[in-house]
């Protein structure tokens, strides 16, 4: 007889919505005291910079670290080992979520400066701060909960199709 071995299988942890809802309802604290303490310098500061040409790599920069921060302390907390893949991942939909919103914002701009000139005949107008701070604000809670919302359903693919690969598998073993 052969003594068996137990099999080493890497234990993947399972990500559940609630962790990403934690982070963006804090996000959503932290912006609306932000926006409580300065009311008129915080819409203005990311007027500045939307106009100035960073908004875009300032949010996905910060949307990526929030998003790979709270990878590793879901891995970290429950003391199992994390897939590189699933980091990549997370950091590519979060990526992708900052285009889309660069597409609607792109939209809302030219429809706003259309709109502005034809009101006024002139060639001014574009997104308000106002509205810059609803689209971003929009922006962050997207770019947090929605890659985690992607993972949590292939990893529901994954399993189901690896659970009936097993299942074969076992089927073929229990008939030989």
């Amino acid at each position: 007889m052969t003594p068996t071995i137990p099999s080493q299988r890497l234990t993947t942890a399972r990500i559940r919505m609630s962790d990403s809802a934690i982070l963006a309802g804090c996000v959503s604290l932290v912006y609306a005291f932000i926006l409580m303490v300065w009311p008129t310098a915080f819409p203005h500061l990311l007027a500045r910079i939307f106009y100035g040409g960073y908004f875009y790599r300032t949010l996905a920069a910060l949307l990526v670290v929030a998003n790979e921060v709270l990878f590793a302390s879901i891995y970290r907390r429950r003391n199992q080992k994390a897939s590189p893949f699933t980091a990549v991942y997370i950091a590519l939909l979060t990526i992708t979520l900052v285009f889309v919103l660069r597409g609607v914002l792109t939209i809302a701009d030219e429809q706003a400066q259309l709109a502005y000139f034809l009101q006024h005949r002139s060639l001014h107008g574009g997104v308000t701060p106002g509205e810059l701070l609803v689209y971003t604000h929009l922006g962050v809670v997207a770019g947090i909960f929605l890659p985690y919302l992607v993972v949590r359903m292939t990893q529901n693919y994954v399993s189901a199709t690896q659970f009936e690969a097993e299942a074969k598998a076992r089927q073929a073993a229990a008939g030989q």
